[in-house]
């Protein structure tokens, strides 16, 4: 067991969203006037062990309903391989998960004791989101809400909260862009893995919707987040450098025509999977730099 096959595991270069995702409150908030940079790093911790939690449990349960014997494995879904080739028991993975969620619901505590009661709901939806997505949501039709909403929308209002505990209609934009943008990167990633999926008991939109309509959702949601920057710039509620957004609508436009073609070809639909993940990353981290620079500009 190495350093390498836990990186591998735990998904290491997607750990870059949760890290991102509190810049993007933490900036909004430091933009409104209050930055705690204590808070900053334990929010960020909790967000970062309960994204490994997720990753580690879904791991852990798609292997034992044997979802992951049977995908088309690329680095952005189907799993890792790390307990299919046993480089890891799978008892060690489920061990990691509780291991993080614990130490995220100690952090947590701190948080709430540091900020006020305030942020009880979101801790605790957060927790709920990453503890049962594999087992109930992505089970029930509830998976990509319940990305959004724990891996996109909450951080970004938590990361905004753990600041200035009163939420700004600012920071519910950018939240929502957040949350679109993670429901869409589950969404996008769920397509090549259909019948594994079915095969393992799994009901979510790429299923229900089939491949040309679930595109057609992916390609209207994705499109619908520049719409966003761009209105709520305009009106003036968002710093209007958050625009700098608008840069990867090439990649936007890449992944949503790709989206179109036959998934199970995955040499050629991983172009849409890697241009999806650019959009969200990349997207993201321009409104980061748009905000810190709008800041810099008014002082």
């Amino acid at each position: 067991m190495s350093f390498k096959v836990w990186m591998v595991e735990v998904r290491a270069p997607f750990l870059l969203l949760p890290i991102i995702l509190s810049l993007v409150g933490s900036f909004l908030a430091l933009y409104n006037g209050v930055f705690d940079a204590l808070n900053f790093i334990l929010f960020t911790a909790v967000l970062l062990l309960l994204h490994v939690t997720v990753n580690t449990l879904n791991e852990y349960y798609d292997n034992k309903t044997g979802i992951d014997l049977h995908t088309n494995r690329t680095m952005f879904n189907g799993g890792t391989g790390t307990l299919q080739n046993g480089l890891l028991a799978p008892r060690q993975v489920l061990g990691m998960a509780i291991g993080c969620f614990i130490i995220a619901a100690i952090i947590s505590a701190v948080l709430v004791v540091r900020v006020g009661p305030v942020l009880i709901p979101l801790v605790l939806m957060g927790m709920v989101f990453a503890l049962f997505y594999t087992q109930i949501f992505a089970r029930n039709m509830l998976g990509e809400i319940s990305a959004g909403l724990g891996l996109g929308f909450l951080p970004v209002v938590g990361a905004y909260m753990v600041h200035i505990p009163l939420l700004s209609i600012g920071c519910l934009v950018l939240a929502v862009a957040a949350g679109i943008l993670t429901f869409n990167l589950l969404l996008l990633n769920e397509f090549p893995d259909v019948e594994a999926d079915t095969r393992g008991g799994r009901k979510n939109l790429a299923i229900k919707l089939g491949p040309r309509r679930a595109a057609v959702l992916y390609s209207a949601l994705t499109f619908l987040v520049y719409g966003i920057l761009l209105v709520f710039v305009l009106l003036q509620m968002i710093p209007t450098l958050c625009l700098l957004g608008l840069v990867t609508f090439p990649f936007a436009y890449k992944a949503a025509t790709t989206s179109f073609s036959d998934p199970t070809r995955v040499e050629s639909f991983v172009h849409a999977l890697k241009a999806n993940v650019q959009v969200v990353l990349i997207t993201q981290v321009l409104v980061v730099i748009g905000i810190g620079a709008s800041l810099l500009l008014r002082s």
